[in-house]
């Protein structure tokens, strides 16, 4: 048998002489692999095994000759032969019947404008409070408004030092866009500057393109990382710098601990720090276990800010609730029975007192761990308090000894040290009472991060869920157009609905995971604002980038199994639209939301009759400034920014998506900046650690542009060894987190002591550790003496109550005298008992 020479043999399938029955996908423009042993979904076999592409997209299975035979998964087909995506139709219906509404909505606010008020002097005086709530500058005479073209947010302290930081990370993400612009130009034009002919010179030989590519990715790798590690610097600097120079009330307030929950009264704490201190204390505010009692409390306090309304003159006495005084008989038993939850914040009058105290009391608690004492409890100590005492201090015993009654224990140390003779109490650093939750102090599961992990897992698995059941297919919708070379203008049309539509429900879906997120978070028991805000942000952020990223993600696992791939271009025009929908959607969400919801309190306020202005009040009082929901904004937007540049850093759609972040930054500075001077209600936000949750979800984002680098230099050098690339992708994310830690402990605060008094500290601000804690100032009213006396509460736009510079005018009289008249009994003294303040 003659053989047959093979060398230059050329058939209708290349692929004959590698398999003994496969198929040839060189045809495919998402081809993963040249050679198959079977032709992957959404394409169909010729005569000489050779894989071409479905002429109806998104169709799964057709024949030879062209005839579709089934659909992708939630697809229909047609009577004119087209794969039509369900999800049309429910977002068309949901969209459709948004739209209704709103314009029912508009319509009905434009019938309501024609009518006239029910209650004219309501709605004033509400509006009135509303405008009193927003950022003043309550050093100037008048307390008038930031002028909005002089005031520098990034440097100003205008309501504490967090909003500034977050301005200065916003025109950080302007800086970094603008610097990754020119970058990417540069690689855009590197393989026109290779050639000759061209209308640019030739500055590199045409030979070493692929090592001029590896040095851009290293260069735009290495500028990334220097921006922010130079950002997170200078924001380190700023907290530094305000620790430092600014003088804050935690700097004259301690935490105590290890009260135990029958130690209801601030004077027999103050009296006990003072037995051991030798000084007087400014005064102590008790966190109490309010339980079921928030909203009693909650209610008890808009109750008292009414009456000093009404005796101020604020607004007439007709307007206020006359039956205001219903139901309190029993407040001053409700107010007596609430716990102590066993802390306690205690003020000083000098930064010297306090620092002495953290230095007498780690003297005392070095000594009670050393177990240098036993307790020594009389006769009429409860069973109760005794086993609280034991487990603070870790006994499991009785610990009573028969010699040691006369006030000292047997190791030296004295009961008197000791509160109430046998509970030890440790201090810490207190926050800023601006930053404090005091409904979420409990004496016991004051946390409840359950609720948050639980949600926080549960929206992750439904990202997960609806990226592999709904939006896959629709991605998988696209990579089927894209194999079709001559589309018709109808397949065109429909494909880019289809993508219209999965991106726009990846959109809103990740801003609906962030919701729930922000739900989970208040509900978590944080005692701490700023931790609530910095566990939010974590979590959204990571669930937003996960939202959507997921489609892809998932996409290009299914597209491995049979082999085809999502390609660059795809990814990134995908990518490109889920930035712009969710930079659109977003934005609309905070203009829309803000505009609907204070006209449908004002129509509500105005058609309503017998509405008082206590009730007015908080439906037409504008909300805090989003702090964190827009950390969360601009992280996402970041990171899906930098992941089209890992992808594909020579797209176009990259290089757009990168000048549409500078230009969103640049809206969001000003635009935020408007919100938060003229709109949102003043927010006293002094605590620098969300900026500093910020820092480290940033690695996020070091690790994807290091991708960039990485693959095209050392995934051909480690293809062997992937796991290699996987080492040096979690060594560079490691070299970022030790800088960062770097900088925080370069810019730690060495705060030198002042001989600023507390009471001039505390006049700058309208609040304080006593005001804002409702259930104390409630006792202060209830239970007046001259050690604890009557105060006003903290509260939005009610800060003239506090006197001083913040009074519409000096007038500090009437605020004294309205203050003994909202007093529910007469002031106590010393030697007066039966006031549950003077007494435990």
């Amino acid at each position: 048998m003659e053989t047959k020479d093979v060398t230059g043999w050329v058939a209708k399938n290349p692929c004959d002489h590698e398999y003994p029955n496969s198929y040839f996908l060189g045809n495919l423009a998402i081809a993963g692999v040249k050679c198959a042993q079977d032709c992957p979904i959404t394409t169909y076999k010729d005569n000489y095994q050779v894989c071409h592409a479905c002429p109806v997209v998104g169709c799964e299975t057709c024949g030879s000759k062209g005839g579709c035979q089934g659909c992708l998964l939630f697809h229909l087909r047609s009577d004119d032969d087209q794969c039509l995506f369900l999800l049309h139709g429910i977002f068309g219906a949901v969209a459709l019947f948004t739209c209704c509404l709103v314009l029912c909505g508009l319509l009905r606010f434009c019938c309501l404008g024609f009518t006239s008020a029910k209650s004219p002097g309501v709605l004033e005086c509400a509006l009135a409070h509303r405008r009193r709530a927003k950022v003043h500058n309550y050093s100037l005479p008048g307390n008038l408004f930031y002028a909005f073209d002089d005031t520098n947010v990034r440097r100003q302290n205008v309501s504490g030092l967090a909003p500034a930081l977050y301005f200065r990370f916003v025109a950080f993400q302007a800086m970094l866009s603008f610097l990754l612009i020119l970058l990417l130009l540069i690689g855009y034009y590197l393989p026109a500057v290779t050639q000759e002919g061209t209308f640019l010179p030739q500055l590199v030989p045409e030979g070493q393109l692929g090592l001029a590519q590896q040095i851009h990715a290293a260069v735009l790798y290495a500028t990334c990382l220097l921006a922010c590690l130079r950002w997170v610097w200078t924001q380190d600097r700023a907290a530094r710098t305000d620790a430092e120079e600014e003088a804050h009330l935690r700097n004259y307030c301690l935490l105590a601990d290890g009260f135990p929950k029958s130690a209801r009264s601030p004077h027999e704490v103050k009296a006990f720090f003072e037995s051991i201190l030798g000084f007087e204390l400014e005064g102590v505010s008790i966190a109490y276990d309010l339980g079921d009692e928030v909203d009693f409390v909650e209610d008890r306090i808009s109750k008292t800010v009414e009456q000093a309304d009404t005796h101020l003159g604020i607004y007439p006495a007709e307007l206020a609730n006359a039956d205001s005084k219903v139901g309190e008989s029993q407040d001053s038993y409700v107010l007596d029975c609430l716990a102590s939850c066993g802390q306690a914040f205690v003020v000083f009058s000098r930064e010297e007192d306090r620092e002495f105290c953290i230095r007498r009391f780690g003297e005392i608690n070095r000594q009670v761990r050393q177990g240098l004492h036993k307790l020594d409890g009389g006769p009429e100590d409860d069973d109760e308090e005794a086993e609280e005492s034991q487990a603070l201090l870790g006994t499991s015993g009785p610990s009573r000894s028969r010699g040691s009654r006369g006030g000292r224990a047997p190791g030296g140390l004295s009961s008197a040290v000791l509160f109430r003779g046998k509970f030890p109490v440790t201090v810490s650093e207190a926050p800023e009472p601006c930053g404090i939750t005091w409904q979420n102090f409990q004496v016991q599961g004051g946390l409840k991060l359950s609720r948050v992990v639980i949600t926080f897992l549960v929206c992750l698995l439904l990202v997960c869920l609806v990226s592999a059941v709904v939006y896959t297919w629709g991605v998988l919708y696209k990579m089927s157009f894209t194999d079709i070379r001559n589309p018709t203008k109808v397949q065109e049309r429909w494909a880019v609905l289809e993508q219209l539509d999965v991106t726009a429900c990846t959109a809103i879906g990740g801003r609906l995971f962030a919701s729930a997120m922000r739900k989970a978070a208040e509900s978590g028991g944080f005692v701490q604002k700023v931790n609530e805000d910095s566990v939010y942000c974590a979590c959204a952020f990571i669930i937003m980038l996960c939202s959507s990223v997921a489609p892809l993600v998932i996409t290009a696992l299914v597209a491995y199994g049979n082999d085809i791939r999502v390609t660059r271009a795809l990814a990134t025009q995908w990518l490109f639209q889920v930035l712009y929908l969710t930079l659109v959607w977003t934005e609309l969400n905070v203009i829309f939301s803000y505009f609907w919801s204070y006209w449908s309190a004002y129509f509500w306020v105005r058609q309503s009759r017998y509405i008082t202005v206590r009730e007015a009040e908080p439906g037409l009082t504008t909300t805090d400034f989003p702090l964190a929901a827009r950390y969360v904004d601009l992280l996402h937007a970041l990171g899906l920014m930098l992941t089209m540049i890992a992808i594909d850093s020579t797209s176009v759609y990259t290089i757009s998506a990168d000048c549409l972040m500078l230009l969103y930054s640049l809206y969001v500075y000003f635009v935020d900046k408007y919100f938060f001077l003229r709109m949102n209600r003043q927010t006293y936000y002094t605590s620098p650690k969300l900026d500093f949750t910020v820092h480290y979800l940033l690695v996020i984002q070091m690790m994807i542009v290091a991708l960039l680098p990485l693959q095209l230099i050392f995934f051909d050098i480690f293809q062997e060894r992937r796991w290699l690339n996987l080492a040096v992708l979690a060594g560079s994310a490691l070299v970022y987190l030790t800088m960062v830690r770097i900088s925080q402990n370069c810019n730690d605060p060495q705060r030198d002591l002042s001989d600023v008094p507390y009471v001039e500290v505390a006049s700058l601000v309208p609040y304080n550790y006593f005001n804002t804690n409702h259930a104390h100032v409630l006792r202060t009213l209830h239970f007046p003496s001259i050690v604890v006396p009557p105060i006003y509460p903290f509260s939005p736009g009610k800060e003239y109550l506090q006197g001083g510079q913040f009074a519409d005018y000096d007038d500090s009289v009437r605020l004294r005298e309205t203050l003994m008249l909202l007093a529910k009994n007469p002031l106590k003294g010393y030697d007066d008992f039966g006031n549950p303040q003077d007494l435990g």
